[in-house]
Formats: structure tokens, sequence, C-alpha cells
């Protein structure tokens, strides 16, 4: 019967959430199923308010002394008409009305609302079957997380914005310390999961109207050529919003796949904030569809905080994926594929990966810079990022006459004096031409060249580099876009290898040790 996903589920009090009605001084008796209800649906993720004519210090003193009054958000308890309450109810948390049930046990006030919201679910709680509708609505919620703090967020700053008085939007969002971080690539693949539930949830800040399997989309965020992907996560001074948008550019058609935010922050400027990410590779791409549905004010308000700050993905980490380890035992240095590896690691709590400008660059032994980065005990190198002219700034035409194979030794050195132990990811030496980046002098040659070197230095330094050919693992051409960009099949082939050294390493140490 529910036309639409439920998010919000709006309370009657006198002889709905109990027996007896409050303003005529009648004994109330608490209906304790319907407390339940009210706390099974705030555990996933349904939140509940309150509609009820009444008086407020006394019906709070009740739902307190009956242990409910924190089960609530937004409630509206006073003596003025239904429908306009629940209208700014709806309003101030910046919902759908297709996306609320409004449960009353007045034919009239249902009747009203109806009239005044068309689009809003109701439900008679008189009827005989209303419990068990609301138990079996309950009983298709999948969410795992209650949003109570999220609508209390809202609460204090829709109570500070009144307080305000006629100050503009745009001045009082100055006021409140907003901060916005947008991870890119297959940095987003940690956070796929919420991603798809924003995705498939949001109807009203979803502008693509797009919905997606979790599979599709994982594929998808690891097809960085074809796709760029930024994840929007929120906070300012009332709290934090955690993850609240997704975009993804389809690069062939150059078009937005994905546009979609949560409703907790709209009116804050974050799609215009993600915009100006798109625009940063994409300064043409056409939003004119979507004029009128938010400003086009550059939200200068927002500090743009960067992923790659390590106080900042900290921080990320520790909201979204508290099983990753602060002191990592892996690193996987493969730039924008890294990811994807880690992703299908058995290892990914204890892995940390490089997507730019966090990365390791093999000319960084040139100065000698490496030196201020972290190396865990076990570093996983995509050796091919530095097969690119690209990599080396204004020391790329010394790359095949001796400075390519200085590095590798400087490296091994390094790897010796720190105990460190590495794997170097090989390119294949024999793909198909146009597998090869010629514009950047990725030839089929240099690959040869450049794999000998490698291969050399694990025969030489046996207890520190080893070598994984990807020829031995590609079965069909179409596994790689080109030789520096892999497609998810061959990243978890990468994967299972990588965890298969791990484990002979780790295993041959702790033996050592015995």
């Amino acid at each position: 019967m529910w036309t639409a996903p439920i998010k919000l589920i709006i309370w009657d009090l006198d002889d709905t959430l109990w027996r007896g009605t409050l303003a005529d001084g009648d004994p109330i008796a608490l209906l304790a199923h319907r407390a339940e209800l009210v706390r099974g649906f705030n555990a996933r993720g349904v939140v509940s308010s309150i509609c009820s004519k009444n008086d407020l210090a006394t019906a709070k003193a009740a739902l307190i002394g009956h242990g409910l009054w924190d089960e609530f958000v937004f409630p509206h308890i006073d003596f003025t008409p239904k429908p306009a309450a629940i209208q700014a109810i709806i309003e101030d948390m910046q919902l759908r009305p297709a996306n609320v049930l409004f449960v009353d046990d007045n034919a009239l006030n249902l009747a009203e609302v109806r009239h005044c919201l068309p689009e809003i679910q109701t439900l008679d709680i008189t009827r005989a079957d209303a419990d068990d509708q609301l138990a079996g609505l309950l009983a298709l919620q999948t969410g795992a997380r209650s949003r109570l703090d999220d609508y209390r967020l809202l609460e204090r700053k829709k109570r500070d914005r009144v307080a305000a008085g006629t100050v503009s939007n745009e001045d009082f969002l100055r006021g409140c310390g907003i901060r916005a971080c947008a991870p890119y690539l297959m940095d987003n693949l940690d956070f796929a999961p919420r991603i798809v539930e924003l995705i498939n949830r949001s109807n009203q800040l979803n502008y693509s109207g797009s919905r997606v399997e979790q599979a599709d989309l994982l594929s998808d965020v690891m097809d960085v050529v074809g796709f760029d992907s930024w994840s929007i996560f929120a906070w300012d001074d009332y709290g934090r919003y955690g993850l609240v948008g997704f975009v993804m550019v389809d690069r062939a058609a150059e078009r937005l796949k994905h546009f979609t935010f949560s409703c907790r922050v709209m009116h804050m400027g974050v799609e215009e904030y993600a915009l100006g990410k798109v625009r940063e590779h994409w300064p043409a791409i056409d939003t004119s569809a979507w004029d009128s549905r938010f400003g086009r004010t550059v939200p200068d308000w927002i500090e743009d905080c960067s992923f790659h700050d390590p106080e900042v993905r900290g921080q990320l980490f520790a909201e979204q994926l508290p099983t990753v380890a602060a002191e990592p035992a892996i690193r996987i240095m493969f730039d924008c594929q890294s990811g994807g590896i880690a992703h299908f690691s058995r290892f990914r709590p204890a892995i940390e990966f490089d997507n730019h400008p966090r990365v390791f660059a093999l000319r960084m032994m040139t100065d000698g810079s490496h030196a201020d980065q972290h190396f865990p005990p076990l570093l996983v190198y995509g050796a091919t990022v530095d097969y690119l002219d690209g990599r080396w700034g204004d020391q790329w035409h010394l790359l095949d006459i001796g400075l390519y194979e200085t590095c590798v030794i400087r490296t091994c050195i390094f790897l010796i004096e720190r105990g460190l132990r590495m794997l170097v990811v090989l390119p294949p030496e024999d793909a198909p031409e146009d597998k090869y980046r010629l514009g950047h002098n990725h030839s089929p040659e240099r690959t040869r060249h450049f794999n000998a070197v490698w291969r050399k230095a694990a025969r030489e330094n046996p207890e520190n580099v080893w070598v994984l050919d990807l020829a031995h693992l590609i079965e069909r051409d179409d596994e790689i876009a080109d030789v520096t960009h892999y497609h998810a099949g061959l990243l978890s082939k990468i994967a299972g290898q990588m965890d298969c050294w791990v484990e002979q390493v780790a295993l041959g140490g702790a033996a050592e040790a015995a």
C-alpha cells in the first residue's frame, strides 16, 4: 500500500500513541507496542515526529515520563491546524510529502492533511489492521543506522536560523563554519555502500534521477578511463553530516551520470560546491536543466578541505571505516589503480593506498623527497606509472640513458636500509600496440627495458624485492584499458596475488622469528 519509501512518520498522540485525551484531563495509558514501533523505526533509519493538538509542556512531560521524548524530532505540539503544522515539519526536515506517513485517529484530520498535501501518505490508526500495517512497514526497512542525530542537528540549526531574524541565508551560512571534502576516483570505493544508499533513497535532490546496483557502481568507479567520480562529505559548527553527495561524469558522453545529494544539506550550496569540482575537469558540462533547482552563487561560505590532508582523511575513516588501522602494515603505490586493488584485498583494514596527489613516485629518489613519506613494512608498487615521461618533470629526457636504473638502485638501497619488502607489479610487454601510451613514451620497447631492470633488482635483492608479471594474469585484451589502467577483473587478480605474497612474506617472517 505504500506509494513511496517512508523516511518520516508523524504521529498524533491522543488515542494514537496512548489511550485518553490529555487536554481533557484523562488518565493516559501508553500503547507500549506503538512505542516500540517508534523505537524500531528509529533504529532502522525512519525517524518519527509529532503533530498533536495539546499543551506542549504537558505533553512533553508525559513523553519524558514514558522515556519517549528523545525518540522524536521536530515535534509540533500546540492547538494550530494540523495541515499547516505538518507542512512546516516536512519543510523544516527538508523532505518530500510523498516520503512522509501521517498517523492519526481522527478521520477529519487525515482528510484535511491529504487535501493540503496530496502526496502525503496517511494511516487511520483506528483501522483493525493498522498495527499490522505498521509492523509490515517496519519489516520492509533495511537501514542499519539511526538518523536521529542527523535531524537533531537540523533542529539546532533551524532554531538558530529563526533567532537570526532578518539575516540573509547566505550570511547565516557564512557563520556556520561549513567545510566540505570531495574524495576522487577510487578513493570512493570505500564509501560505495553509503553512496548506493544515497542514490537509491534520494528523490528530491537526485537531479539525475539515477538508481544503481552496488556491483555496477563499483565497476564504474574503478573505470577511471570511462568515468570521473566524487563523493561529497560535509560538516560545520553544528556537527558532521557524513557523506551527503555523489557525482559521476561519463567521460565519453561528457554528461553527468549521477548528481545526487542528501536533503540534509539542502540550501547549503553543496550542489554548487560539487559542480566546482566537476568544472575543474569539465568546464563546459551542461547543467542548464537544473538551473532553477538550486542556486548558482559560488558558495564562498564553504571551506574546501582536501581528502589528502591526513587529519581530514583520518576523521572520515574513523566515521565511515572504523576497521581501517591507524597504523597500516601495507601500502599500495599504484596511483589511481591503488584503491581498486585495496578494495579486493582480504587485508583492506591493514592497507593505506596512493591516489594522486598523495603518491610515491620513483623520481623522488633523485631529490630525497621520498624520505618525507610513510612506508609501512610491506609495499606494493605499480612500476608502470613511472614508465611515463610525465611523471619525471624536466628530467624525462634522462630516463632511457641511466636515470631510471639509478632510481631503481636507490630504491633497493632504501628498502634494505629500512628493512622493507616490496612487490613490484610489472606491466605486460606484449599487449596490443594501441594499449601502450606512446604519446608519453610508454612503448613496448621501454616496457621491456624497464621490466628487465626490476627483474634484475629482484634477483640481486631477494629478501627485499619481488616481481609480479601481469602478463601471467591477463587472459584477454579487454581486461586493460591501457597499460596503466586496468578493469575490475584484473584489479581483483592483482589483489589476490598480492594477498598470497603478503601471507608468504608474513609467514616467512614469523618462521624466521621462531
